[in-house]
């Protein structure tokens, strides 16, 4: 494995960027009052893991309106559950105490 870990990286390619992409990394970005947070992230915990998607990360901010949060999820998502990811990403459009959802691969993000 070390020898062929050192060819990788003699043609220039990052072991770990390419397992991240293979997995398929993902970020979604919900904007939502901050009263209504603790609830909603539970609850995109729950529908994520049972659509079997792996919610790696969940960071809170506070944008520049008090009342609203955001909330960046990153989803570990491979391939073929892509569509599942997607049809989550719309559910969550679609909850009344959402007002935003953003939805992009987490590279375009950093």
């Amino acid at each position: 494995m070390r020898f062929f870990d050192l060819f990788l990286r003699r043609a220039g390619v990052d072991r770990a960027t390419a397992l991240a992409r293979r997995r398929g990394t993902s970020r979604l970005t919900v904007v939502c009052p901050r009263g209504e947070l603790g609830a909603l992230r539970k609850q995109i915990c729950l529908d994520f893991s049972a659509a079997g998607l792996d919610v790696s990360q969940v960071q809170i901010d506070q944008g520049k309106d008090p009342d609203l949060a955001t909330a960046c999820i990153t989803v570990n998502c491979p391939p073929e559950l892509r569509a599942e990811l997607m049809s989550q990403a719309r559910r969550l459009s679609a909850h009344p105490a959402v007002r935003h959802v953003h939805f992009g691969a987490q590279a375009a993000m950093a």
